[in-house]
């Protein structure tokens, strides 16, 4: 076991020093070596990206939802849906992307449906060439990639059969002038792919686009072969939690306190320039619900609050000690919280506690603090929080919409920043139509998944969403509505029991390579669609960077975090 802890260090060693040789003689570069170093730095995401880029999408939403202000604008046939068709030697490829610019993709999710799904042919042509450098079936290059190897290449959850997982490949692939994505398959169908027995292909892709003149080595057959050692070496930081820029710890502060109802005290407060590392808390209960809720986690940098959200949700716990990890969130099944998120302050911050229950509640908790230089392109941490109660999710719908279907706001900034990631918490109240109670011999419910809505991303002022997606749970990386838990680096349910029966669902997803800039604004909508008529108790926490001075939407939720949390639904709808 020595002899195995011995080597795993030494590797860990390496790695560290190959990602900090490779930053220091090729940072003027971008290539898949600095990406990755980009990928497992923190500090990298509290600082404005340079050199500059925009963060694209590319999906298989239904092309036919042209604008918020027609009545398409809610059609969901996000499948089988291409950025065009090309007749070439292969045979009929359908193009996924095309884009002709220097970039990279950063993320890509795939689902399928029907008879061989996921087994049609992927290929990626980069800079124009004939010749594709990837060219293997989807499923196995996306989440299923042995070469890359997990968790950069995945599939969830672990625990759903494999043909309805959600597939996520998030190595980057740089390219200095042009991508496009193809996907074949003789099995692919005109028509409404549900009568003709298509195989049927959802996909989403994330990708950067970069200033023309951008110095940028593109992505080659051999790419992954040559870059094997810190391919291994960002999947091992990943799964360790470790970061490439490893800092050193300034300060420890701990504290217990019991706070009374409406009671706020400050847990720690510093009146010189410095970083938040890592915060830590426990709530002191067996099992705390309400009180995840109960307790307000306040953050002033530089004389602005930018924090504002109750401490469940700000930790991707919702209201239920479940455990998972993220690269950013952690919660143990002894009640432990655990953020990473790194906090930059210019000349002083304030952590406060506020109780808004109705009882006394105990919370112990440490922050560190480590040195943090800042800068012009340096930016403060924020958190959004707001929950919509009981909303009403309109009648039952089909493909083309249906009364009562909307866009809900996660957030809207503005200012100069970069959007990093969000946890959704909800509680899914549904019945049968027309029924006002139900009786355990009706068994599951039939149509109850909440999330079939896309999510709609304006960056700068957009008229038009350059991200538009294909379904909730494929905003979050599985697939299929499906209930089990999964837990990764970048994303995580740590329950999905109000998915397809009523109940509780908590999704996290954090950014890395496919953060979002923007220089002036972002607005994030989600669309609340049910196939049921229903209504739901649906809290977005949201995580972005700014620079001093940004402003949200969001202001601080009394009202929706006083709410009484939601767990039995007998309570709701008691059993005949």
């Amino acid at each position: 076991m020595k002899k195995k802890l011995k080597i795993k260090a030494v590797f860990f060693l390496i790695s560290f020093a190959l990602f900090s040789g490779v930053w220091a003689q090729k940072k003027s570069k971008v290539n898949m070596e600095t990406l990755l170093k980009e990928m497992t730095s923190r500090e990298q995401l509290t600082r404005f990206p340079d050199p500059s880029f925009i963060t694209k999408h590319v999906s298989s939403y239904d092309r036919s939802s042209t604008s918020p202000k027609e009545g398409n604008w809610f059609h969901n046939w996000d499948m089988n849906q291409w950025e065009g068709i090309e007749k070439t030697k292969n045979g009929k490829e359908y193009v996924l992307m095309d884009v002709k610019s220097p970039g990279a993709i950063t993320h890509f999710w795939m689902t399928g449906a029907g008879e061989n799904r996921g087994q049609g042919i992927l290929r990626i042509y980069i800079d124009g060439k004939e010749e594709p450098v990837i060219s293997q079936t989807i499923r196995s290059f996306i989440g299923e990639n042995n070469e890359v190897g997990y968790p950069m290449s995945c599939s969830v959850s672990p625990e759903t059969i494999a043909d309805e997982r959600g597939h996520n490949l998030y190595l980057p692939i740089p390219y200095a002038k042009s991508c496009k994505i193809t996907y074949q398959s003789d099995l692919i169908k005109e028509g409404n792919p549900w009568e003709t027995k298509s195989e049927i292909l959802y996909y989403n892709i994330d990708y950067r686009e970069y200033a023309a003149g951008a110095k940028i080595e593109s992505f080659t057959k051999n790419s992954i072969s040559q870059n094997k050692s810190i391919i291994q070496a960002a999947n091992q930081m990943l799964l360790d939690g470790r970061f490439s820029q490893e800092r050193k710890l300034k300060e420890l502060d701990n504290f217990q306190i019991k706070l009374t109802p409406g009671e706020e005290l400050v847990v720690s407060k510093k009146d010189a320039g410095a970083a938040i590392e890592q915060l830590n808390m426990r709530i002191q209960e067996d099992n705390p619900t309400q009180s995840l809720r109960s307790v307000i986690i306040k953050c002033t940098f530089d004389d602005q609050q930018t924090v504002w959200a109750p401490l469940g949700d700000f930790f991707g716990a919702g209201y239920r000690i479940d455990a998972f990890e993220t690269r950013y969130n952690k919660v143990s099944v002894d009640g432990n919280l655990t953020s990473k998120w790194l906090m930059p302050f210019k000349n002083s911050c304030k952590i406060t506690l506020e109780n808004i229950g109705e009882t006394t509640i105990g919370v112990n908790g440490s922050l560190q603090y480590s040195s943090y230089k800042w800068n012009k392109n340096a930016m403060h941490f924020y958190t959004s929080w707001h929950q919509y109660t009981k909303v009403n999710t309109g009648v039952p719908k089909n493909m083309l919409g249906g009364e009562g279907v909307r866009d809900v706001n996660f957030v809207t900034l503005k200012g100069k920043g970069v959007y990093v990631g969000d946890v959704l918490t909800l509680f899914n109240d549904n019945l049968p139509i027309g029924k006002t109670s139900w009786t355990k011999e009706e068994g599951t419910f039939n149509y109850c998944w909440w999330g079939e809505g896309d999510e709609k991303i304006y960056i700068d002022g957009e008229q038009f969403p350059s991200h538009f997606g294909t379904g909730t749970e494929d905003y979050y990386n599985y697939a299929w509505c499906k209930g089990e838990k999964f837990s990764h680096p970048f994303i995580a349910q740590p329950s999905g029991e109000g998915n397809m029966t009523p109940g509780y669902t908590v999704n996290t997803r954090v950014r890395a390579l496919d953060v979002l800039p923007f220089n002036t604004s972002l607005k994030f909508d989600m669309e609340l669609w049910h196939w049921n008529k229903a209504t739901l108790n649906y809290a977005p926490t949201t995580f972005y960077y700014m620079m001093p001075g940004g402003e949200s939407n969001i202001k601080s939720d009394y009202k929706g975090a006083k709410e009484e949390v939601l767990l039995d639904f007998e309570k709701i709808h008691p059993v005949k």
